[in-house]
This record gives C-alpha cells, sequence and structure tokens, in this order.
C-alpha cells in the first residue's frame, strides 16, 4: 500500500533521515524475539575468541556496557548480568537494510531516498507542515517495523546536517516518540542545547581547538562569521556552517567521515572454489584500499563475510562472516589483502556452493592520526616507503586505466570497480550512532 502526500499540500523541501535503532542487535532480535527486554550484545570475533563490543541495546548499557568495551575486559558483568553475546553477520545486516529500502521507495512517500549507511538513510519531502511531516514520517516508522521489525527514528530538517540532528533529539527525548521535525522557528533553540562535539561534520581532532575559542554549542559554531571558519577549518566546516544555517551545502558523497567501506558482489555463477574466492575478494580488498586513499583515510578493521545462495533449497546453507583488528591502522592493499586472506581461511568450508561475498574495512580515521607500533623496528620507514609505493601505483593507474598494475593474486584480469560489483560506500562516522 502506497502512502502518498497530498501534492497541492506540498510547499517547500525539507530533508529527513531514518536512523536504525541499535541497528545490529535489532537486526538479531528478528529471528530471537524471545531476547526481547533482555541485555543484547554483538560482538566481532577474532583469533582469541575474544573481541569487542560492536553495538548493544538499552538493556545492556543499563547493565554498565558499552560499544568498544574488550570482551574479556567485561566477561565478568556479562556473566553477572547474563548479557548474550551474539557474533557480528554482516551479511544479514545489509540484506535487512536493502529490505528497509525497497519498503520506503514502494511508498513512493520520498523522494530522492538512498542508503547512506547500513542502517541511515536520506531523503526528501516537498513540505514543511511539521504537522504533516510527522504524520508521513509516522506511516513510514510504522511500516518499516511492521515489514521488517527493525525499529527506527526519524529526524526532518532544511537540511541533511539539520535532518540528522532532528534525528539525535528523536532518539534522545521519549517526548518525541522516534521523530523530531525541527522548523526554521525552533532551529536556534535546538542548536543552543547541541554540543559542538555533536555535530555531524565536526571532527574529533577538531573539538578541542573549537572548544578553546570559546565555541560550546551548535548555535556558537553557527552563530560565528562564515569567512573566520573557512579560514580557521577549511571547506568542509564551512559547508557545516552552512547547513546549521539552514543553508543546503553538502551532498552525501561529499562528507568526508565515512566509517565503512563495503565491496562486495553477487556472483552471476555460484563457485566452490577457494581460489576463486581468494582472486575475488583480493580485488575488493584493492578497491576499498584505493576509495580508502582517495579520502585520506586509514582502517583499524577488515571483515569478510560468505554466503550460499539462500534461494537454493536444493543445496547445503552457509553463510559467516568474520572481523580481524589490525595491529596498526592502514590504507596498503598489500596488508588488506593479507588480512582478507588470513579471514578467507577462518571462513571458508569445502562443499558449499557460494553466491555472494564482500570485504568490509571499518573504524575510520584520518590518515594523519596514524599511531605506529612502538615495538616494531624500523616501522616508520617501512610505512613510509610503502605509502610512497602506493601513491605511485595509484599514480599510474589513474593515468592508465584501473588495474593496470595489480597484485598477482587479482589474477590476469583483474577487475574494476564495476565488475566487482562495487556498492556505495559507507558511512559516516559520529557518536550518535547506536552501532
Amino acid at each position: 500500500m502506497a502512502f502518498t502526500p497530498d501534492q497541492e499540500a506540498w510547499l517547500v523541501l525539507m530533508y529527513v533521515h531514518l536512523d536504525c535503532n541499535n541497528f545490529f542487535v535489532s537486526c538479531e532480535l528478528v529471528s530471537r524475539p524471545e531476547l526481547k527486554g533482555t541485555p543484547v550484545v554483538v560482538a566481532n570475533n577474532n583469533d582469541n575468541n575474544g573481541g569487542i563490543i560492536l553495538a548493544l541495546n538499552q538493556e545492556a548499557k543499563a547493565a554498565g556496557l558499552k560499544r568498544g568495551n574488550p570482551i574479556f575486559q567485561v566477561k565478568e558483568l556479562i556473566d553477572r548480568r547474563h548479557v548474550t553475546v551474539i557474533d557480528v553477520h554482516h551479511n544479514l545486516y545489509h540484506e535487512i537494510s536493502h529490505h528497509i529500502m525497497d519498503v520506503v521507495k514502494q511508498t513512493e512517500m520520498v523522494l530522492n531516498f538512498v542508503q547512506y549507511s547500513v542502517d541511515e538513510f536520506f531523503g526528501e519531502m516537498p513540505d514543511d507542515d511539521p504537522v504533516r511531516l510527522r504524520h508521513y514520517l509516522q506511516q513510514l516508522k510504522d511500516l518499516i517495523l511492521q515489514e521488517t521489525a527493525i525499529p527506527v527514528s526519524c529526524g526532518a530538517g532544511e537540511t541533511y546536517t539539520l535532518a540528522k540532528t532532528a534525528t539525535h533529539f528523536a532518539k534522545r527525548y521519549a517526548g518525541y516518540r522516534g521523530i523530531c521535525v525541527m522548523t526554521h522557528d525552533k532551529r536556534e533553540k535546538a542548536l543552543s542545547i547541541l554540543p559542538i562535539e555533536q555535530v555531524w561534520g565536526i571532527g574529533r581532532r577538531r573539538v578541542k581547538d573549537i572548544q578553546q575559542k570559546g565555541i560550546h554549542t551548535a548555535l556558537d559554531f553557527a552563530r560565528r562569521e562564515e569567512v573566520w571558519v573557512h579560514r580557521l577549518y577549511g571547506v568542509t566546516a564551512a559547508r557545516t556552517w552552512k547547513e546549521l544555517n539552514g543553508q543546503p551545502a553538502l551532498t552525501l558523497a561529499s562528507h568526508e567521515k565515512q566509517k565503512s567501506i563495503m565491496y562486495s558482489r553477487t556472483f552471476a555463477h555460484m563457485t566452490a572454489s577457494r581460489e576463486v574466492l581468494k582472486r575475488e575478494l583480493s580485488n575488493y580488498a584493492t578497491a576499498a584500499a584505493r576509495r580508502l586513499r582517495n579520502q585520506k583515510a586509514i582502517c583499524h578493521t577488515v571483515s569478510v563475510f560468505l554466503a550460499t545462495n539462500r534461494h537454493r533449497d536444493d543445496l547445503p546453507q552457509y553463510s559467516n562472516d568474520a572481523t580481524l583488528r589490525l595491529q596498526t591502522a592502514t590504507d596498503d592493499s598489500a596488508q588488506l589483502i593479507n588480512a582478507v586472506e588470513h579471514l578467507l581461511d577462518r571462513l571458508y568450508r569445502e562443499g558449499y556452493y557460494y553466491k555472494q561475498a564482500g570485504v568490509i574495512l571499518g573504524q575510520l580515521q584520518h590518515s594523519a592520526g596514524i599511531q605506529l607500533d612502538m615495538f616494531a623496528s624500523n616501522q616508520a620507514e617501512d610505512a613510509s616507503r610503502q605509502k610512497r609505493l602506493m601513491h605511485a601505483i595509484d599514480q599510474i593507474n589513474n593515468k592508465f586505466g584501473t588495474n593496470q598494475i595489480h597484485y598477482a593474486i587479482q589474477g590476469h584480469d583483474a577487475q574494476d570497480e564495476q565488475m566487482a560489483g562495487f556498492m556505495r560506500p559507507h558511512r559516516i562516522e559520529d557518536d550518535e550512532t547506536d552501532d
């Protein structure tokens, strides 16, 4: 059933933002409803069967757990509070995310609706009436819950940044009941109580410096002169300043703080070959590394997932994923390929025909913030040499074509981004997200 707003009532464009609540945990509870109301965390695994908490529900937060807690450090608390720990399943989360996309698009309520990350979506509604907007967003919220069992919070504002800010309030204040519409007349009041470190687009490395200049809230920042912001903090901060002042200045691709990058492919033909999977995943890792370097970022984690064809009931089914935390964050293709090979060895099972595989680079940060291993000799020199090598390879490939220079493991016909089944990179890192 399509919920189409009355076009005669449409006035001016408002941006909308949908954010899935406790997304990883919510996905797991779809198939384990008996755990609802109990503390649940999702954690990545590693070679020592440990890992860290990636996501948790409100009950787990109330128990004293936090995202990023190493499991071994909080094991006593987990046991004492009877917390259920579930391994991360990236493939499942992306399937449900795509389902949410389909559900919303079928309503034809939201214009230019896009998946910005695995748990976040943006779109537009040509109506600035807060009552009607809230009504439409409530319909979307209810429909998504009905069709996918995933709870979402919604925000609307004059820009992408203000829409995301509205969602921030929707998630934190019960009175909004999961929906906040930030109209022009409410903007200043909302920004006056939003700490500067919570503003989407203000990098963590800048927060301390900004605060030292007497800017403690989003409104403090918005009231400064644009020229001053641009001179001290550059074009990205200037775009954020415009957005906070109700002037659309961002495209979804222009935001610099992505949290993860994924390359994935659904194969045209199933394969049981470890070597084929190794070649494909190496291509994905190389393409993702190139994307990292283009945005001057490095990653702390590498994840790999495999899945058989769930539509083939006549074949044995298997899907799994694993995550490796790197000793030192990197953008080096060779190191990422090695990590992917290691993870594939852990995940691969003989006797299965695989239909899908993917690589996810997570926990991104700016490459200027790289921290080397203090116990590794000559690491700075090695890192500098590898950086020069990656730069040279990128320059040659940019000039003569993608993968003109590539690693032998990628095969003789190393695939470009289109052949590798590129999926849009996602997503912006921020402290507001639950996952």
